[in-house]
């Protein structure tokens, strides 16, 4: 009931800095302080566990993993893609791009037909709205603290659902680190860099479909690997398995026929 409070009380709180302040950096803080606040509030009880403590350990190095690949990663097609920028103006800048590998021929033929191909190569952008670059065009003084809230807003709703997961949902809780990472690792590029970086493009003609993939970054796939955990542990149907603080089990009550 607390954290529903508090939670509350965090929407209200973000809603009138969008609306009121123009101090970016006093909208961090309070937004920052806040969400540390609630976290606080929130306990696990698959901890009290010994399998849950291994699990915790696990989840952790997954997270830290993921987000230092996405961060390093980041870094590294910013120093060897980027060829020029401007000084202020984070729009304005001259990339280049590196070709990986490609699978057929990506050649139109006499006759003007396209050949089936796969095609993966670095291409550096910057991204200063969501994904698929929604929202880049929108003001600073709404766009920023949009996204700050919207990123926070999800860390205690993936804080949330973490603790009332089930024991035995193993494949949901890697989805939700996977989620978090990746929430996590955009919002540290648009804390210290203002946007996004992406740098991974991919685009196929397979049986007469031919597109050009959105340019994404190791955040994105770690987002899209946590969609496909829920998905997978959603077909398999597993009967919840609770836990207390006190690392009791309660067995589901018996349905009746």
């Amino acid at each position: 009931m607390l954290l529903r409070v508090n939670l509350l009380g965090f929407v209200k709180q973000s809603a009138w800095y969008i609306f009121t302040q123009h101090d970016i950096f006093s909208f961090k803080f309070n937004m920052l302080t806040g969400a540390i606040l609630m976290l606080k509030d929130i306990k696990f009880p698959f901890l009290s566990t010994q399998f849950g403590k291994l699990m915790f350990l696990a989840l952790s190095l997954v997270f830290i993993g993921s987000v230092g690949l996405d961060q390093a990663s980041k870094r590294h097609a910013h120093g060897t893609l980027l060829k020029w920028e401007h000084p202020v103006n984070v729009r304005q800048f001259q990339p280049s791009s590196y070709h990986v590998f490609t699978i057929g021929n990506t050649e139109v033929t006499a006759d003007g037909k396209l050949e089936p191909y796969f095609r993966f190569k670095f291409q550096y952008q910057r991204n200063t709205g969501a994904a698929f670059s929604m929202l880049a065009t929108l003001e600073d003084g709404l766009r920023v603290p949009f996204f700050y809230g919207v990123t926070i807003l999800a860390v205690l709703f993936v804080a949330y659902y973490l603790k009332t997961l089930p024991l035995n949902f193993h494949i949901t809780r890697l989805g939700l680190v996977l989620i978090l990472s990746g929430a996590i690792g955009n919002f540290l590029d648009r804390v210290t860099l203002g946007y996004v970086i992406d740098f991974l493009d991919v685009d196929w003609n397979i049986f007469g479909w031919r597109h050009d993939f959105a340019v994404f970054n190791i955040a994105d796939v770690a987002i899209n690997l946590g969609i496909i955990c829920f998905i997978i542990e959603s077909l398999l149907r597993r009967k919840p398995m609770e836990v207390t603080f006190k690392g009791q089990m309660v067995k589901e009550a018996p349905t009746e026929a």
